[in-house]
């Protein structure tokens, strides 16, 4: 009988054997066997069979174990002996194979020829110790053995110099277990020599090298160095006298910009106190210009890298194996063909040795991915590896610290010096708006630039403006950007990253080509796709990777805008109408359903639309607070005009009449005035096309909002007037309410004394509804009026009825304007200590609900109103809040605040106290 542990566990029998079962048998035979001979006590049996926590229990089941040893395992070959404290095995110490195998170990340091007992130890062996056995005691009984295998086999190698073949078998294996193992390495570099393998020796060396700097930042021992050079001596390819490969294609014949980017490879380059070869990855979109870079630097920097440039285009490599890439490598660097070793890992530890003392650059083109040039990598502190890509490269900056850039489109003045280099200097200053015009066409993506340049180039006759109107519909057609030559041709340079997409990221891909403008969040995204959220951020980190989308915090997707042209098209390509039209369903409703939401969080007063369920697939926003929803909304009206057009594009028009309206009191908070007469244009003719009477109504209403502050009063009270009429025919008083306030304003400019009639018809119909907000609202206006009537005590018990009203009821934006109001009064009244006062609180107001032009007008009218009392320090600082307002709405008064602050500053004290006294 032979109990066998070097591998599962089994008991031998006439040349038969069995596994031992069940698991707890197994355990406890293993652990008896491992000390045959010796008693093993109880608590250490039950703790490896068992492990740390021995359930209750066990040792009545122990029993039952050792019971089934005895008559089932040994039979009549041995016994289980109880003793004092534990248990003994009772068995052959021959008939258990560790045992033999040390035997056998111990006899070889006396053998005359000590090969035959360790070849006789090391063919005991069938596999790992104990396999699949768990437990801490197995995995330390296994770590044991592999150890005193690993030295037997050492010893065993150096005895059999008749048969190096054999060793290089056995230790093979074994040096890939253990990479950082000099005594191992060199015996199994010794023996490669000896079998006239030098190559494959000195490309170990060169492997085991590279790990050791990888992992422990030490360079191979003396023993290790010493047998490195006498290989180098005796068989390796001779030091001296080896080609320098000179590689590198011809660069680019225009190449303006990326000075960052060039000093930022340079100082990579010349940093001396790193302990490998320096690797830099660039990325960035298709047609970015990622090889145009690498290039140049290595063009320019061919002097650092005496021992030569390596180039290969890995696109142009079939297959896309590195294995193909290397024998065409250690060919350029002086080895010849016959020295080639067969195998992959010796290729790459052959390669690595051949750079050794080199200073060589190694430039990896167009790479598919990290994996693809890993074995490609230099590892010689004098070398530099540059890698190009279409994908992120990440896994590159863990793996091998390599040194990430990624390219963005051009810089618009780089832009224009590119055009100029192509065309002369003259030619884009003769015609600048057209310049600028070819530029913002082209995205500013090189290559794009570079083919309509290079084809300007040849027409020298032809206008800059008639190219700028020849690439007016690039935002639907790529077609401008063919070309004959299918690397430089755009469609086929994005083809070539569509096209190794899983099909989950290729779906979402075509999917963002349906959204109009240049950034969405995820879940829009996730509605164009009809996916739950959680479930579009794989496919979207996909085309992250692949320098498709660019995702921004806090997780939104940048498209560039050629590649979302090229994305409609493959969805037109490959996606049925029913589906496109789906989608485009399913993004509308998402900003639809999301902007309702936010309208009820941001504005609650305002009465809300009554929407239909959304498209099934479409994804709704919920907000949190107020924050949250008017960020949702500052992100996305960037898009609206855009949505507008795809959404009448699609026949979709009470969709697009209700989007903007979802988005008017947003936009008009932020003083998006021409925004939101272009956007209502478009909605007022879709509500028409339906003869929706309310949606036209709406619109009206908005337009004439936006008139107001725009200062064209006739225009916006012929708007008033038109939804005023609309609202009555529909039975609508309260909405016919709002706009009677809204009219007020105009019309008391236009026809004076005329415009508190429909401000007290409003606040009438207003408390007719209940609606005790509105009303007070109303109330504020009508004391507003009064007040420019001269009637300023009616004027301020109006306001201030109205500030309490709206106080209690929690309206802080219609509150700010119940204060702007009582501070105007209070001001013309020469209370100027309450006027500033009451300023002072309406901005407060007006800024704690976002409300900012509003904010940014009361805090021009409080600095005018400290400026009179001489703090010309306070006015100052009123201003600068105020342009900071008119900044975050976009509007131009922020300039004219900002001049009237800087002539106060320049002015002589006494002309500020002259100012005051006025």
């Amino acid at each position: 009988m032979l109990i066998r542990l070097l591998g599962p566990v089994e008991v031998e029998r006439s040349g038969q054997s069995r596994p031992v079962r069940p698991p707890q048998v197994t355990l406890a035979l293993a652990a008896l066997a491992w000390e045959a001979g010796r008693v093993v006590p109880v608590e250490s049996l039950l703790a490896r069979v068992w492990g740390e926590r021995v359930p209750p229990g066990a040792r009545r089941t122990l029993h039952t174990v050792i019971t089934r040893i005895r008559h089932h395992v040994l039979a009549d070959d041995g016994d289980v002996v109880r003793r004092v404290g534990g248990y003994l095995l009772d068995v052959d110490q021959a008939g258990v194979d560790v045992l033999r195998f040390r035997a056998l170990v111990k006899q070889a340091s006396a053998a005359p020829d000590p090969a035959q007992p360790l070849g006789a130890a090391l063919a005991l062996w069938r596999g790992d110790p104990l396999t699949g056995l768990p437990g801490e005691w197995a995995e330390r009984a296994r770590h044991r053995m592999r150890d005193e295998r690993k030295e037997t086999l050492l010893r065993w190698a150096r005895t059999v110099g008749g048969d190096p073949a054999a060793a290089v078998a056995a230790l093979s294996p074994l040096a890939e277990e253990h990479p950082l193992d000099e005594p191992l390495a060199a015996a199994l570099i010794e023996a490669l020599h000896r079998c006239g393998r030098t190559a494959e020796a000195l490309a170990h060396f060169a492997r085991v090298r590279g790990t050791l700097a990888a992992e422990l930042g030490v360079e191979p021992g003396a023993p290790l160095q010493r047998i490195h050079r006498t290989l180098l001596r005796t068989g390796g390819p001779a030091e001296a006298a080896l080609p320098v490969p000179l590689q590198l294609p011809v660069g680019l014949r225009h190449f303006v910009g990326r000075t960052a980017e060039l000093a930022r490879l340079t100082a990579i380059a010349a940093d001396e106190h790193r302990a490998s070869a320096a690797v830099c990855a660039i990325s960035g979109p298709p047609g970015v210009g990622k090889s145009s870079v690498a290039l140049r630097w290595a063009h320019l920097q061919r002097d650092r890298f005496p021992g030569g440039q390596l180039y290969v285009d890995l696109s142009t490599v079939d297959p896309a194996d590195p294995a193909v890439v290397l024998p065409r490598f250690l060919g350029a660097l002086g080895v010849p063909e016959s020295q080639v070793p067969s195998g992959f890992e010796a290729q790459i530890g052959l390669y690595r040795s051949m750079l050794a003392g080199r200073r060589v650059l190694v430039v990896l083109d167009n790479a598919h991915g990290a994996a693809q040039v890993r074995p490609l990598l230099a590892a010689e502190p004098g070398c530099l590896t540059l890698v190009t890509s279409r994908s992120e490269l990440s896994g590159l900056a863990v793996t091998a610290g390599a040194h990430l850039l990624q390219l963005d489109v051009m810089p618009r003045e780089d832009a224009h010096h590119l055009l100029a280099a192509w065309l002369g200097e003259a030619r884009p200053a003769a015609e600048p708006e057209a310049t600028s015009l070819i530029i913002r066409r082209c995205g500013r993506l090189p290559l794009a630039l570079a083919i309509v340049a290079a084809q300007l180039s040849q027409r020298a006759d032809l206008p800059l403006s008639e190219a700028a109107a020849d690439l007016e519909h690039t935002d639907t057609d790529l077609e401008p950007f063919a070309h004959s030559d299918p690397a430089i041709d755009l469609r086929k340079v994005f083809w070539r990253s569509y096209r190794d997409l899983p099909g989950s990221a290729a779906r979402l891909f075509r999917r963002l080509g349906q959204h109009p403008g240049p950034h969405l969040s995820l879940s829009a995204a996730a509605s164009l796709a009809c996916l739950p959220v959680e479930r579009t951020r794989e496919p979207a980190a996909h085309l992250s990777g692949a320098n498709l989308v660019e995702i921004r915090p806090p997780g939104r997707l940048y498209l560039h805008a050629l590649l979302r042209v090229y994305a409609a098209e493959k969805a037109q390509a490959a996606d049925s109408l029913a589906v496109r039209q789906a989608a485009t369903r399913r993004l509308l409703d998402h900003y639809l359903h999301s902007a309702s939401a936010a309208n009820s969080v941001c504005y609650p007063h305002r009465d809300g639309l009554t929407l239909g369920r959304p498209e099934p697939g479409a994804v709704v926003e919920r907000f949190s607070g107020q924050s949250e929803a008017l960020r949702w909304y500052a992100d996305e009206s960037v898009a609206l005009p855009a949505l507008l057009a795809a959404a009448t594009g699609a026949g979709l028009d009470r969709r697009a009449w209700q989007l903007a309206w979802s988005f008017a009191e947003f936009m008009q908070r932020r003083g998006l005035w021409e925004e939101t007469l272009r956007v209502h244009a478009v909605a007022l003719e879709a509500a028409g096309r339906l003869g929706d009477s309310l949606g036209e109504a709406h619109c009206h209403n908005s337009v004439a909002r936006a008139q107001v502050k725009l200062g064209r009063d006739r225009e916006a009270i012929e708007h008033f007037d038109r939804a005023i009429g609309l609202y009555k025919g529909l039975g609508e008083p309260v909405l016919e309410a709002y706009v009677l306030l809204g009219l007020a304003g105009p019309l008391s400019r236009q026809r004076p004394g005329r415009a508190l009639d429909p401000t007290l018809r409003a606040r009438e119909l207003f408390e007719q509804a209940g609606d005790s907000v509105a009303a007070a609202r109303a109330l504020n206006n009508a004391g507003w009026l009064r007040a420019h009537d001269g009637e300023y005590e009616a004027a301020l018990a109006d306001c201030r009825e109205a500030q309490r009203v709206l106080a209690d009821l929690k309206c802080p934006e219609g509150e700010g304007h119940a204060w702007d109001s009582i501070a105007y009064i209070l001001d013309v009244r020469g209370d100027i200590e309450g006027a500033v006062a009451g300023f002072g609180r309406a901005a407060e107001l007006f800024h704690g609900c976002d409300d900012l032009h509003p904010a940014a007008e009361t805090l021009v009218r409080l600095g005018e109103t400290h400026l009179r009392t001489g703090d010309a320090a306070a006015a100052l600082d009123a201003w600068a809040r105020a342009a900071d307002f008119y900044d975050a709405v976009g509007d131009a008064k922020a300039d004219a605040v900002r001049d009237r602050a800087a002539a106060l500053r320049a002015a002589p004290a006494d002309g500020q106290r002259r100012t005051a006294s006025r």
